[in-house]
């Protein structure tokens, strides 16, 4: 796929106009979704797509059109002049950008990570065999994704990545569930049960009567599955020096305030996740690791080209949204066997739901409880509770309240399938946090 991209793209370029500069962009994958309901295959489909982007640069306009190819050379070749026709005409009556990024050559980089995918037809056997006493619904997706990026100034980067995701959730007879997830490159036969025989020991706590709690601050322990929600929330602007320099940034207590984040917390941009492509959209390549924050301090903010020429800072080839894309929270040292133990008496939160911003320019998020979220007592499991809506700020669940932070992580592929797999993942640890806030 490699070879056939530097092919599509040198035709491409071999068509522009002396006046013009050119980007190139490929999107892709092949594969395999496979449904699942009581435990039981439903549907088996196999996606295989080929998408481009053509950029055109000329006069301090640019354009770009975006169309699906076939991947034989003949076909795709035939489309290329009708486009370069479109975009030419269509820039005629744009204005020139207010803040216009030239097209530069970043370089060339070629990365491939296969791993060692389990054939697909062996993994939904050992799924089927392995939940044939419980209620499974969910989806695995298994496949290959390509990423790459051309431009007339000698710029070359390509990226590709084998990886699954089985995203499943069980159901008990009083149709209470209780959510799992397990994806990677790598297949681990003994990781995979581990993680179903703790949804399965969850299910079985499901069968009690729920607890009803009255509004209020509680002791909780966040599983890393929630940890993920919630910087995913943070991710929509909580990461972005435009956002913080226009002023819709939940950093902006941190900036103006003197508010603060835990020692304990610690947020790093990494890519040695491999789970994405160190390149954005426009071929700028990111470090490998660049610390957010460190010890509670705020270290770095993602600064796109668009941001740096705008407002005069230095870019980090961050992308256009300036979000993160392959979030790694560092753990501490609490270990799995002492988590009920230290959390003593309070909630258990498995998984939440519904996140959004209550009022992001003072870092505050609300969201629901979700699945297998339970009351202890006396570090015991005693019953689930009833859906619960929090509303808190960062400056306390990952400030003053955070107590303690697992020695564990778990790695979080992104599961989103709108028009294609979505690249890129996280690796949230647990945590421990008192007073967390909820409103009904």
């Amino acid at each position: 796929m490699e070879n056939y991209f530097n092919q599509i793209s040198q035709y491409i370029l071999s068509k522009k106009q002396t006046e013009e500069e050119v980007t190139v962009t490929l999107s892709g994958e092949k594969t395999q979704f496979v449904r699942f309901n009581k435990s039981k295959v439903r549907q088996s489909t196999d996606v295989n797509q080929l998408n481009l982007s053509i950029a055109i640069q000329k006069d301090e306009k640019e354009y770009s059109f975006d169309f699906s190819i076939t991947g034989i050379l003949d076909n795709d070749q035939s489309k290329v002049d009708d486009i370069y026709e479109t975009c030419r005409s269509r820039m005629l009556d744009m204005a020139k950008a207010t803040f216009f990024v030239p097209f530069k050559n970043n370089g060339s980089s070629s990365v491939s990570n296969i791993g060692e995918l389990i054939e697909i037809t062996e993994l939904t056997n050992i799924l089927c065999d392995e939940t044939a006493h419980v209620d499974l619904a969910g989806i695995l997706t298994s496949g290959i994704s390509y990423r790459g990026n051309i431009n007339s100034l000698g710029q070359s980067h390509w990226f590709e990545s084998a990886s699954f995701c089985v995203d499943y959730s069980l159901y008990s007879a009083k149709e209470k569930a209780v959510k799992g997830s397990y994806g990677g490159s790598t297949f681990e036969l003994g990781a995979f049960k581990a993680i179903l025989d703790e949804s399965i020991r969850n299910l079985k706590h499901m069968e009690k009567d729920n607890k009803v709690l009255t509004p209020g601050k509680y002791r909780c322990y966040l599983a890393p599955a929630a940890i993920n929600e919630i910087l995913d929330t943070f991710c929509w602007g909580g990461t972005s020096q435009g956002a913080l320099k226009q002023g819709s940034s939940p950093l902006l207590p941190y900036e103006n305030e003197g508010k603060r984040l835990s020692p304990h917390f610690t947020l790093n941009e990494d890519f040695s996740l491999g789970l994405t492509s160190q390149f954005n959209e426009d071929g700028e390549v990111f470090t490998k690791k660049l610390p957010i924050f460190k010890n509670g301090q705020l270290e770095n903010l993602l600064v796109s080209s668009r941001t740096a020429k705008e407002y005069g800072y230095k870019s980090n080839a961050a992308g256009a949204e300036e979000s993160l894309r392959s979030p790694v929270i560092e753990t501490g040292d609490l270990c799995r066997e002492d988590i009920l133990k230290q959390l003593g008496t309070g909630l258990y939160i498995s998984n939440l739901h519904y996140l959004n911003w209550s009022d992001q320019k003072q870092g505050r998020i609300t969201g629901m409880t979700r699945f297998a979220c339970f009351w202890v007592e006396n570090g015991e499991i005693i019953a689930p509770i009833k859906d619960l809506r929090f509303d808190d700020t960062i400056y306390q669940f990952w400030g003053e309240n955070l107590e303690q932070i697992t020695d564990f992580a778990e790695t979080e592929l992104d599961n989103h399938t709108y028009s294609e797999r979505t690249l890129g993942g996280t690796q949230c640890p647990g945590m421990l946090v008192k007073d967390f806030n909820f409103t009904l």
